[in-house]
């Protein structure tokens, strides 16, 4: 049995604007990991603790769980408010908790494992070296914009497949 994603025209909307806003403060948040974790150091290793490698496991989850607990209750509250329409009959793949840190955690985690082990593959295979901060900054910026734009339509529609309450 499979599952459909039927989405209008309204819902593709919401989608692709709520993505495009949530680019701007992942990119900062993925900015100020940056600045937190590697601030101060002229060169960053892949591997270890204080690797880029195992920096992508709390960004990936970190990133994930806020986007999902602010866009959720933003959305709810417009939805309460009545500004945001209808996004038409949805039906998901899988239920995910309503409780917004409950579903933080579980897109988040979906997310560590469809990321991770990717990135860190390509990371391994192009890596020549430790890079350079700015390097590190750059790469970071462009992998939570990435994760951003994967994480805001999951959330988008699973609260626009929510009964309004």
């Amino acid at each position: 049995m499979g599952y459909s994603l039927a989405t209008s025209g309204n819902t593709r909307g919401i989608v692709l604007r709520e993505t495009l806003i949530s680019t701007l403060p992942n990119a900062v948040v993925s900015a100020g990991f940056v600045w937190l974790l590697f601030g101060g150091q002229s060169r960053i290793p892949l591997w270890g603790m204080d690797g880029l490698a195992f920096d992508l496991v709390p960004t990936t989850f970190m990133l994930t769980l806020m986007t999902t607990i602010a866009l959720t209750l933003l959305l709810r509250k417009r939805r309460r408010e009545g500004a945001l329409a209808d996004g038409g009959p949805l039906v998901a793949p899988l239920p995910v908790p309503r409780h917004p840190v409950l579903r933080g955690i579980v897109f988040g985690a979906a997310l560590l494992i469809l990321f991770v082990p990717v990135s860190v593959l390509v990371l391994a295979a192009v890596w020549q070296g430790d890079w350079p901060f700015a390097q590190v900054l750059a790469f970071k910026i462009a992998y939570g914009v990435v994760v951003g734009w994967v994480a805001t339509p999951l959330v988008v529609l699973a609260v626009l497949r929510e009964r309004a309450r």
